[in-house]
């Protein structure tokens, strides 16, 4: 009767031991799956979403009457959508419309260390914290008519806005 016992008990831990690993084993699969599910989940959120991206500055240009003697154009004016401590200012004038990498800037500037944080300006505006690209170099006046793509950069956020200008009198 012992013996048979021990044969009954020795049966029970090996079903029991055949079931632990059925159980590991199914714990490992779907361990895999879960993983593999997560790295989909993850690619699919990386290259079809705009989660990780950051929004560009907003940028919105206006023109207001001049109160000075002798400008041909209205004086513009850009507002941004938050305030930015600026890294770098550009205007570059467009040639029919079409914006050229490598064509000369007509206002352009850069932080020496540490911008204000500033929401509006004014083109040609000295602002705080930042210096002209060329040591003694101004803005040049803008020329009505034509049109120019002002380059923000605020750290690693960027944002451009294309803008015409008018003469005044029209």
């Amino acid at each position: 009767m012992a013996r048979q016992e021990a044969s009954v008990c020795l049966s029970d831990n090996a079903g029991l031991r055949w079931e632990a690993q059925s159980l590991a084993a199914m714990r490992r699969k779907e361990l895999i799956w879960l993983g593999a599910l997560l790295v989909l989940g993850g690619i699919y959120i990386r290259y079809f979403t705009h989660w990780f991206e950051r929004p560009p500055i907003g940028i919105a240009a206006s023109m207001r009457p001049s109160l000075r003697a002798g400008e041909e154009a209205f004086p513009v004016f850009f507002t941004l959508n938050g305030d930015y401590k600026l890294t770098s200012l550009k205007v570059v004038p467009m040639a029919e419309g079409k914006f050229d990498p490598l064509a000369a800037p007509v206002w352009q500037l850069v932080s020496d260390s540490n911008s204000v944080p500033i929401r509006a300006f004014r083109y040609g505006q000295g602002i705080r914290g930042m210096k002209p690209a060329l040591k003694g170099v101004r803005a040049e006046p803008l020329k009505p008519g034509l049109v120019y793509r002002l380059m923000l950069r605020a750290g690693n956020l960027a944002g451009d806005k294309d803008f015409q200008t008018r003469a005044i009198g029209d």
